[in-house]
């Protein structure tokens, strides 16, 4: 392994523009990631349902260019770089570990795939107990009627009168189907929330790794920008639009997503996190200027690692969460000029984000 620079790429100028580099990233990466969920929420600000729909193809854009182009593209720089040497020059480590990322995904889509539909399974089945239950109960009902008719027809007038009071009433049958039918529209509320709350369990799993591959990486780019050096200036331009859009892109979805009563706060949340998430790595960035060094073995591993990990995430969750269900699903229907128009913002905020990307 060959012996990496040791010197720290900071320089020492600028320190006030690094100290406000942290509040005005703060205030764009919150921007950009809460703008979406207030325009969903403010009658002032709302949005049409049709202009989030459309803000959320450019999103999912932004997200794909950060997975192939800002993670991946890093991590390969990473890990190829000559400081390593070694078994990181022998195989293409940031492929692989993109591909275990991608797996990872897939394992947990699975797994709760799995769950749910155990789950799914068990409701079902117990739903149909209790209508066999309601069903033979009536049919005893039924039953019952008819013995009192035939009894009716073979006996007097006198035991037809002792008969015919023995059959329900016309109150009491009518009470009988209304009890029948409010414990269907009941078995059938609570087959809609079990339906709901299963499919936000997917969703919420999708969504939380999809945070979780973007906040990461949003860590060390603080980290990269409160030491970088002559290049501050370009960088923080650059990296103030790659928060912006990636927050856009992020809370987009969590706005046109129907989360259940018990979640409505996750959405929040996540966007809160990833408002804090540069800033935060800006500032430890700045704590540990004197020693935090981006070209040491060690942190070129770590970040390579970590960025090649969460770019296997985020691939697998835009073409197969977001891309296929939005195209291939839910516009199956639409018009040829909303299906374009989708396109091409997708295409959109996939370019825009790539080309910040030569500079963050």
């Amino acid at each position: 392994m060959r012996t990496c620079d040791t010197s720290s790429n900071f320089n020492g100028l600028g320190m006030n523009a690094r100290i406000v580099s942290v509040f005005v990233l703060l205030a764009v990466s919150a921007f950009g990631s809460f703008f979406p969920l207030l325009a969903n929420k403010w009658r002032f600000i709302r949005l049409p349902s049709r202009v989030l729909a459309l803000i959320k193809q450019f999103g999912t854009g932004v997200i794909l260019a950060t997975a192939y182009i800002h993670l991946l593209g890093e991590a390969q720089t990473s890990l190829t770089s000559p400081c390593l040497g070694g078994v990181w020059e022998d195989y293409s480590w940031s492929s692989a570990i993109c591909l275990m990322g991608t797996f990872t995904m897939f394992s947990i889509e699975i797994f709760v795939q799995h769950l749910v539909n155990r789950k799914h399974r068990k409701a079902l089945a117990k739903e149909d107990r209790t209508e066999n239950d309601l069903h033979v109960y009536f049919d005893n009902d039924s039953k019952e009627e008819y013995q009192v008719q035939q009894r009716s027809r073979s006996v007097g007038s006198g035991a037809l009168a002792r008969a015919v009071s023995q059959v329900p009433s016309v109150p009491s049958i009518a009470q009988a189907s209304i009890v029948h039918g409010s414990l269907g529209v009941e078995e059938e509320s609570k087959r809609d929330e079990s339906k709901k709350g299963e499919e936000a369990l997917k969703k919420l799993t999708s969504l939380f790794l999809l945070e979780f591959g973007i906040v990461f990486h949003s860590v060390f780019v603080g980290l990269s920008l409160a030491i970088a050096g002559e290049e501050f200036n370009t960088l923080f331009v650059a990296i103030s639009f790659h928060q912006f859009f990636e927050g856009i892109g992020l809370a987009s979805r969590f706005a046109t997503t129907s989360w259940p009563p018990n979640m409505r706060m996750v959405p929040w949340i996540f966007s809160t996190l990833y408002s804090l998430t540069t800033p935060v790595g800006i500032a430890v960035g700045l704590g540990v200027r004197h020693f935090y060094l981006d070209n040491s073995t060690g942190t070129l591993i770590v970040v390579g690692v970590f960025d090649s990990f969460c770019a296997g995430l985020l691939i697998y969750n835009c073409l197969v969460e977001l891309m296929a269900p939005d195209f291939l699903v839910e516009m199956q229907h639409s018009s040829g000029k909303t299906l374009v128009t989708s396109y091409m913002l997708l295409v959109t905020g996939t370019a825009v984000m790539a080309l910040i990307g030569k500079w963050a």
